[in-house]
């Protein structure tokens, strides 16, 4: 069942993805890998603009953000996500993404896995006030 692209949303379905053995974890890191906007599709029922700002982001922001989010799962770490409102007010001018540790996350390999502590992905959407 496809989940809202909301804080509740992505909970479950990280809850889900971090309770799968470890033969089924990496199917799903690899899907995320693989390709980005098809596996956020399979996962959340998203809106016409999620799905547009998701094909228009740049092909290195997206690489380097299912690395990390790959990673993050296969390490056991959820991503830590924030979404300040309701997919109604969705609008792509208006507001401002943060992104902290994507390039660290997407940089690990297997050896610096476990080898070092390893920060946490946080995603936090923020939206602009109209005035």
């Amino acid at each position: 069942m496809k989940q809202q692209f909301n804080n509740h949303g992505v909970a479950k379905v990280q809850f889900r993805i971090l309770a799968l053995p470890e033969s089924l974890l990496a199917i799903e890191t690899n899907a995320i890998r693989r390709n980005f906007l098809s596996w956020m599709e399979a996962n959340f029922a998203l809106t016409t603009s999620q799905k547009f700002q998701l094909m228009t982001m740049p092909d290195d922001l997206q690489n380097t953000l299912s690395q990390a989010i790959a990673n993050s799962y296969e390490l056991g770490k959820a991503v830590q996500f924030f979404k300040e409102t309701t997919s109604k007010d969705d609008q792509p001018d208006l507001k401002d993404i943060v992104i902290n540790g994507a390039e660290t996350m997407a940089d690990l390999n297997s050896t610096s896995r476990t080898a070092a502590f390893v920060g946490q992905l946080a995603i936090n959407i923020r939206y602009k006030v109209n005035m």
